[in-house]
């Protein structure tokens, strides 16, 4: 009797091993993704790293149930609207292109979000976090979390989590994302009862000699919505003032910081961030494949890089629900997925915005460890 449940068992397993790495025999057919990566101009950072991850992610699966063959027509946005707004137009002409990922920051996708719903082009925005830039009749769909999340993520962990009362807030004024998300912030933790002692802007040599300056001895956090370059500023002032507080940085701090040089990278540790992922945590076959590939670019823990990864399982499980890649089918499930099972963690769209697990991590070395998961 223990033999044949030992032979079931196997047979089994055999069969189930079998479905989940099943071979699929190539079509000969391709279908055309079109991918919008700010590869040159002042956000170039959010395109290389963004297009390493949907690389890896093609080279990994790039086959349908079908059969048929994922390639992309990259497009260089040069960082600039009026540019993006051309090669927008190029694709809606072209009509071999079936859907867009896109790894442009918010300012210009929200800009461009009418063409978008003009040209009904189904699109993955991969790293915009603007609350406004999905909506229940556009064909935008977030994969990132938006700002708004980031801000109540933020403001209960350091009230609710950490039980702390004062905090301090440093901002670029002359960026959009980091204006908002930084009033936002001082705005919900204000409401929720705690202080923020000082709200400075440190994208100036005033601004940086303030914040040098200010008694910060009644503070146990502050909370950073500035980029990794300017970051920098500031950890090497709090260095050298050998200031016991913690800073935590918005997601995607960490890989603007690999861009820099490894004795620039050494500051960030021991800052907190909030993120989509944790090195461990989830750990697969999967995502050690996606690793590898990434690791030879020297980006094996880019959000960004595995963000894309998450927007090309997104847009493989619906081009396979959609089997003639008719754009309104794509949209919607772009908009509204069943439970998709990245190497990275589960998530789903809802009403075009993400629901998966976010962390707040601390930076040791160049990759993020759990301090706290927030469901």
């Amino acid at each position: 009797m223990r033999k044949t449940l030992l032979l079931i068992l196997f047979i089994s397993l055999f069969f189930l091993g079998c479905d989940e790495n099943k071979a699929i025999t190539p079509s000969g057919k391709i279908v055309k993704i079109g991918v919008l990566a700010p590869l040159s101009g002042q956000n170039n950072r959010l395109g290389h790293q963004s297009l390493l991850g949907l690389l890896a992610a093609n080279e990994m699966d790039r086959y349908l149930d079908n059969g048929d063959e994922i390639v992309f027509e990259v497009f260089d946005t040069k960082s600039d609207f009026n540019h993006t707004s051309k090669e927008l137009s190029h694709i809606n002409s072209s009509k071999s292109i079936k859907a867009v990922i896109s790894s442009m920051a918010s300012d210009n996708t929200l800009r461009l979000k009418r063409e978008f719903t003009t040209y009904k082009l189904p699109t993955i925005a991969t790293l915009a976090s603007n609350n406004n830039i999905s909506s229940l009749d556009g064909y935008i769909s977030q994969v990132s979390i938006d700002n708004t999340t980031q801000v109540l993520i933020a403001s209960h962990y350091i009230k609710d989590e950490k039980f702390i009362q004062n905090t301090g807030v440093i901002y670029d004024k002359n960026s959009v994302y980091s204006i908002e998300i930084a009033n936002k912030f001082k705005e919900y933790y204000t409401k929720l009862g705690g202080k923020v002692k000082f709200f400075i802007n440190t994208n100036t040599e005033v601004g940086l000699k303030e914040f040098e300056n200010r008694d910060k001895t009644d503070i146990k956090i502050i909370f950073n919505a500035l980029n990794a370059v300017q970051t920098i500023r500031i950890l090497k002032i709090i260095q050298k003032q050998d200031s016991s507080f913690k800073i935590l940085g918005t997601t995607g701090l960490l890989s603007g910081a690999l861009e820099l040089s490894k004795d620039d990278l050494k500051y960030f540790d021991g800052m907190y961030v909030m993120e989509h992922f944790a090195h461990d945590t989830n750990i697969n076959k999967k995502r050690t494949v996606l690793e590898s590939h990434l690791d030879k670019n020297g980006f094996k823990e880019s959000s960004y890089a595995f963000l894309s990864y998450d927007s090309y399982q997104l847009l493989v499980s619906a081009l396979n629900g959609c089997p003639q890649y008719e754009n309104e089918c794509i949209n919607t499930i772009f908009k509204n997925s069943e439970i998709i099972h990245s190497a990275l963690g589960n998530f789903s769209m809802i009403n075009s915005k993400v629901k998966r697990e976010i962390y707040i991590d601390k930076i040791k070395g160049s990759s993020l460890f759990q301090d706290v998961v927030i469901y």
